[in-house]
């Protein structure tokens, strides 16, 4: 799927639509700034303190080895990053409408 498609997809998805292209993307970088962190909070509570910091320390060694670390340590990291995205976005959703409501 391309760049374009998701985007659009990700602005329906969140209630965008009725907003200036510059507000959705900045609402979309800020998202996945948020969608980033909560990923790596999770991955620490899945794989704790040490390992943490030696996937820390792989990111700064370049893509490749981070991406071999992070196999290694959390072979299911694709999911765990799905969830972690779940998390973020039901709560974006959730603060958005309960905003539309006052």
């Amino acid at each position: 799927m391309d760049p374009e498609t998701i985007f659009q997809q990700l602005i329906k998805e969140l209630g965008l639509e009725g907003i200036k292209q510059e507000d959705q993307e900045e609402i979309l970088l800020s998202l996945s700034k948020t969608i980033q962190k909560q990923f790596f909070l999770d991955a620490y509570e899945r794989v704790g303190k040490d390992q943490f910091e030696a996937l820390e320390a792989s990111l700064k060694m370049g893509d490749n080895f981070y991406g071999t670390t992070l196999k290694h340590l959390i072979p299911d990291y694709e999911e765990l990053f799905q969830s972690s995205r779940k998390k973020v976005i039901d709560s974006y959703k959730s603060a958005n409408t309960a905003v539309s409501k006052q």
